[in-house]
């Protein structure tokens, strides 16, 4: 039974991952739609959550990444971080963070569940 709720929470994290790269991309934010001098910093920012993942949580799942995504979100929305004008959302420090998760479980999903670490050494 276990395998039934892993194969549930990864397709519960993909919609949730999913939803955010649309909520990003109406902002201009999503990785695709950055400029080339925000998307290294987007990468940047994908090393470090990489690192976080791989050390702390064991893995960078499709459930880590959404986890770790809306522990982001929930902790600026309790320091009192409002998303920022669209012309502000590429610097915003939140956005990119969540742009580098959305960068980092697209490239998962491109290479199957599980990221291999090596890809963002």
């Amino acid at each position: 039974m276990s395998w039934l709720m892993n194969t549930w929470r990864e397709s519960a994290a993909r919609r949730e991952l999913t939803a955010l790269t649309d909520r990003l991309s109406r902002i201009g934010a999503a990785p695709a739609l950055l400029p080339v001098g925000r998307l290294a910093a987007v990468d940047q920012h994908a090393a470090a959550i990489r690192d976080i993942l791989t050390l702390g949580a064991g893995g960078l799942s499709q459930a880590q990444l959404a986890y770790y995504a809306r522990g982001v979100h929930d902790a600026a929305r309790d320091a009192g971080w409002t998303p920022p004008a669209d012309e502000e959302s590429a610097t915003d420090w939140v956005i990119l963070r969540l742009a580098a998760v959305c960068l980092l479980a697209t490239v998962g999903a491109a290479a199957g569940a599980e990221l291999d670490p090596a890809l963002f050494s």
